[in-house]
């Protein structure tokens, strides 16, 4: 009587076909043994089939997708929130730059009208003596004789 006791294999991809799914929520509870490697301490754990359910869907690819952009978009957020301290000492530093360029603009436009006052009264002045000095300079009529001697 040969037997042959070795099992027959199982033709499987891989352990998830073989053995099940860990988080299968239609199995039922969930047993859970913790054992130390150099000890005695140990821990028994039993999850009831809707914690199991809530970590089937807790670690499932698409949360997992899920939980990385969060914390990508977290990160993004907390760097941006970073910046505020940096902005604001900007906003300060550029406010004061625009009230000093206002001070500036104004000064400047009360020495330009002051120039201009002054552009205005030597003008005035030097156009009469501009007009002195044509009235001076005046050419002569040729139409008259000179001297008072009567025509040509």
């Amino acid at each position: 009587m040969s037997r042959n006791i070795t099992p027959r294999p199982i033709k499987a991809s891989g352990a998830r076909d073989a053995h099940g799914r860990i988080l299968d929520p239609g199995v039922g509870a969930l047993y859970v043994h913790m054992h130390r490697e150099n000890g005695l301490a140990h821990r028994h754990y039993v999850f009831k089939p809707w914690q199991v359910r809530v970590m089937h869907v807790m670690l499932s690819r698409p949360m997992l997708v899920l939980y990385f952009i969060g914390v990508v978009l977290w990160g993004y957020s907390w760097s941006q929130a970073a910046r505020v301290p940096f902005l604001q000492a900007e906003i300060t530093r550029l406010t004061r730059d625009s009230q000093r360029l206002d001070t500036l603009s104004a000064a400047l436009a009360e020495v330009q009208a002051r120039y201009d006052q002054v552009q205005r009264m030597l003008g005035a002045a030097t156009a009469e003596k501009a007009g002195l000095a044509d009235s001076s300079r005046r050419p002569r009529d040729t139409t008259r004789s000179p001297a008072g001697l009567g025509g040509r």
